[in-house]
């Protein structure tokens, strides 16, 4: 007495003597295969496809069931897996195939794999040089065809492709010839059926000689319950039959469970029988049943292999040859015991261990068998996707790996951006996200590969970006206890301010006479009061809750004392314009302060006492300017919130209604114009913010420039001048996104055309140089685009020039004039060394400078770029012969390479450019550390 069921494996071709139910399907594919010599048979998993062919076809040619061929078949059997070229070679090689014996057994496959690769008749002459007696035929059995799909698809298999097309050429040839008597049969998914299309000829060999798997009757299912147990030399109880055909169902997709069910519940039998009892459903329901037996076993053999390490080693391994992430139909991934113990982290003995608790006799989850031994190079598989359907671990292993592989090539994209320099470092919640991810998996080299290459620049960039986040958190801190140390200052002189406008407001209270006089007077010291907070472009950290508090009561005692007075003559309408006033001013001093939550509450407040003003004295248009004015401030103010989008536009909806209905009733009032104009010029920059087209964007700086000219050309020197060449630049840089570059050209010279008779008529303005020189910047990098170096050279110059005129300028022009010399070097490098050199040292000068009076961080992406640059000098000398010259611009990027930030830093020195220079250049430079 023996287990005739052989569980999750299918039945070889020895085993037809247990393999029952398929006669009439035997006979169709021994008629196909007669006809076509290209057989397909296709069916969904855990139809049977690869029993049905091994025992079935195979067995019945070997019986000589096949009219005109005989009986003498030599059959090579294999899985494409990662190498489908090498496994044919591997089986063909075998001794009953095309295998040599003696001397050349040891270069036999290597021999046949060269003749498969030499052309398409590549298999055709194997068969030729082997000699196969003329009444001998060859049949090659290609089992799970679906896994050349797979490795067509793979990226890290170089040529994988072209592999894959010469492959299916070698099969198709050889069943297309006549003069050698080869076969070829296929097994394949049903569901995998639509990528034969990826392969010419394939769909129309296919098409010729498929054979899709037929259900099975009942009676045939039947047959083959019964008809193994009666070879075995057991009895099976009718009853159980019936439960295990109800059970099964029309979902004949699980005939490998039902397979592994029976020799399951065999196995308890054996066990657990009483005398002369039959198999029945008590035991057939003591290992689980069909829905859950197979689950039940897996976690057997899970809790057999011992130790937490073990468990989690098992996790890892299960992981790694299943993939759900490639294809969501759910794939096995044939991987070797090398590359299982490279992902697991864990010695390759540890690995066969754990592999032999899986595939012992009985339990057959992994391939290759039992009998087979296992080395480093053996092939480990699951041998059903069965399992992969129904052990729930695994069904949680599988998504677990696919949502981590999803996130890791996230990760590695993120860092090729980072790379290229078109994305920045992560930040939370991200970063965090990805620290946590790392932590959990563990990620390997030989992991990754299976989804991308790229973990070290994936796990440097997480790197950068924790340090990056250290960095800025402590920058923070420090610049909070350094922010609160001033602002205990300014509190205090705001004190003083705070108690002379009670002690005012105290007289315009008491003496009624002079109430309106004093009003003024208090008014404009609370403005003084209150502009002292906001000069010098100060910050008010939002986490200082001394300063928080503070500034909240004093505005709130500033608020108080306008509606004192408003509470006096709650008829005074000059009382009321004054506190709408003050609101908007508020506003104006949160906006500064970065406090935006607060400037749009001051803003609202302002619109809506303004409104309410303008409707009760409608013929006051002071009143409805001051209102579209208020709605223009809340509008930019909301633009600088990433979120609130959706409210800035309604908010610039609203003053550009008031303001055009003002223009339209005084259209030669100027003043209306240019603030209907700068309404326009604040929404495109929220729409260029938001826009992915800028059409939006492009529409609002033309309705601007259409407002301003006329009032420019009318006053070439006026302030309606100078924001219609800001109006232009930012159009300009509209139509540079958009690769329009002539009309950008055109627009940015029209703004330093402005900007030039601006400086003329005031030539002690800094402003007007300055946007100039940022004008002539912008034009620069455009004629950079278009490599019309010449121009501009030219074009960057002059900015150059403009900054030189500019006596002692500020920190941020000097920053300026620093970039606008790097960028002048990067503009000369292909033109010549001395020149772009000396660019780059008068850029360098600059930071020096810099650096003594200010924190290097607010220019690191200069020093970052000037690093580049000298990078790009060494590079470009060396491989046009002066290595002197590049020995020097190298000397220069290792002296500059303490400035820079340490992941700028890092990032430099492991490029692949600067390893180069310094292999060809020698280690005589100074390593930086």
């Amino acid at each position: 007495m023996f287990n005739p069921f052989p569980g999750l494996r299918p039945f070889e071709s020895d085993e037809d003597h247990l393999f029952f139910g398929r006669e009439k399907q035997i006979d169709e594919l021994l008629r196909r295969i007669r006809s076509t010599r290209f057989l397909s048979v296709i069916g969904s998993s855990g139809s049977g496809k690869s029993s049905l062919v091994r025992s079935g076809l195979v067995s019945a040619l070997y019986s000589g069931f096949m009219v005109q061929t005989g009986s003498s078949w030599r059959v090579a059997k294999f899985r494409p897996s990662d190498n489908p070229i090498g496994g044919l070679a591997e089986a063909l090689n075998a001794n009953e195939v095309l295998g040599a014996e003696g001397e050349l057994a040891s270069t036999n496959q290597v021999l046949l794999e060269a003749t498969l690769r030499r052309g398409t008749l590549g298999l055709v002459d194997a068969v030729r040089q082997a000699k196969v007696p003329t009444d001998e035929n060859l049949l090659i059995l290609v089992d799970q065809f679906e896994d050349l799909f797979r490795f067509r698809r793979s990226r890290n298999i170089n040529n994988s492709k072209d592999e894959a097309t010469a492959f299916v050429k070698l099969l198709l040839e050889a069943t297309q010839q006549s003069e050698l008597p080869i076969y070829v049969a296929l097994t394949m998914r049903s569901d995998f059926i639509g990528e034969c299309m990826e392969f010419t000829g394939l769909p129309e060999a296919v098409n010729a000689g498929q054979y899709l798997i037929p259900r099975m009757t009942r009676d045939e299912l039947r047959l083959a319950i019964t008809g193994p147990v009666a070879v075995g030399g057991g009895q099976i109880a009718q009853r159980l039959v019936a439960r295990l055909l109800n059970d099964l169902g029309e979902d004949q997709d699980q005939l490998p469970l039902l397979q592994h069910v029976l020799m399951r519940t065999w196995d308890y039998w054996q066990q657990n029988r009483k005398p002369n009892e039959p198999i029945d459903i008590q035991h057939y329901e003591a290992v689980g049943t069909l829905k859950h037996a197979l689950s039940f076993h897996a976690e057997e053999a899970f809790a057999e292999t011992g130790s937490e390490h073990n468990r989690q080693v098992a996790e890892r391994l299960f992981k790694a040859i299943t993939d759900t992430f490639t294809d969501h139909r759910g794939v096995r991934r044939p991987t070797p015991v090398r590359e299982l113990a490279a992902i697991c982290e864990a010695a390759e003995s540890e690995i066969v261990e754990l592999i032999d608790v899986f595939r012992r006799p009985g339990r057959s989850f992994l391939t290759p068998s039992a009998a087979v031994p296992l080395d480093a190079n053996s092939v480990v598989d699951i041998s059903h996707e069965s399992l992969m359907r129904c052990w729930d671990r695994l069904i949680g292993w599988a998504e677990q790996e696919r949502l981590s592989a999803v996130f890791y090539l996230r990760l590695s994209q993120a860092a090729a951006w980072f790379e290229e320099g078109t994305a920045g470092l992560w930040r939370d919640p991200e970063l965090e996200l990805g620290l946590q991810w790392k932590k959990r998996n563990r990620p390997t080299d030989a992991w990754a590969d299976h989804y991308d290459s790229f973990l070290p620049r994936a796990l440097s960039f997480l790197e950068k970006s924790r340090i990056e986040r250290d960095r800025a958190t402590a920058e923070r801190e420090r610049e909070r206890k350094k922010q609160l140390r001033q602002y205990q200052w300014a509190a205090c002189i705001l004190g003083v301010l705070l108690l002379i406008v009670g002690w005012l407001g105290y007289i315009a209270h008491r003496e009624g006479s002079l109430a309106e006089l004093n009003l003024d007077l208090a008014q404009r010291a609370v403005n003084d009061m209150l502009s002292s907070a906001g000069r010098q472009d100060a910050r008010v950290a939002a986490d200082v809750p001394q300063m928080e508090e503070f500034r909240k009561e004093l505005l709130g005692k500033a608020k108080d004392y306008y509606v004192k007075f408003t509470k006096d003559k709650p008829d005074s309408e000059k009382l009321r314009n004054d506190l709408a006033r003050a609101h908007h001013r508020l506003g104006d001093i949160h906006r500064l302060l970065e406090e935006p939550r607060e400037a749009v509450n001051e803003y609202q407040e302002a619109a809506a006492q303004f409104e309410s003003l303008a409707k009760e004295y409608p013929g006051n248009a002071e009143y409805r300017q001051a209102l579209g004015n208020a709605y223009n401030w809340l509008g930019v103010t909301l633009t600088s919130q990433p979120d609130l989008g959706a409210k800035a536009e309604t908010a610039f909806a609203d003053a550009l209604g008031v303001q055009q209905e003002l223009v339209r009733a005084s259209p030669n009032n100027t003043q209306y114009k240019q603030e209907l104009a700068r309404s326009f010029y604040n929404r495109g920059i929220l729409r260029y913010s938001t826009d992915s087209k800028g059409a939006g964007a492009e529409s609002d700086f033309r309705e601007a420039i259409g407002l301003l000219k006329p009032l420019a050309d009318q006053k070439p020197d006026s302030a309606a001048a100078q924001e219609l060449a800001r109006a232009y630049n930012n159009l300009a840089n509209v139509l540079r996104t958009e690769d329009r570059l002539p009309d950008a050209r055109d627009l940015f010279e029209r703004a330093i055309g402005i900007h030039g008779v601006l400086a003329n008529k005031e030539p002690a303005n800094r402003e007007f140089k300055q946007e100039r020189a940022t004008f002539y910047n912008n034009l620069a990098m455009l004629l950079l685009d278009q490599k019309q170096f010449e121009l501009a050279q030219q074009s960057n110059h002059q900015a150059l020039s403009i900054m030189a005129e500019l006596a002692r300028p500020p920190f941020s022009l000097d920053v300026e004039l620093a970039k606008a010399h790097s960028l002048r070097c990067q503009i000369l490098i292909p033109q010549g060394f001395s020149d772009a050199f000396d660019e780059c040292q008068q850029s360098l000068d600059i930071l020096n400078q810099l650096v003594k009076m200010h924190a290097p961080d607010d220019f690191q992406t200069v020093f970052r770029d000037l690093g580049y640059n000298y990078r790009d000098l060494a590079m470009g000398s060396l491989s046009s012969g002066s290595e002197p010259e590049a020995r020097r611009a190298l000397k220069k990027l290792s002296d500059l390479l303490p400035q820079i930030s340490e992941g700028d830093r890092s990032e430099i020195i492991r490029s692949e450019s600067y390893r180069n220079l310094q292999k060809r250049l020698g280690n005589g430079l100074t390593k930086p550390q």
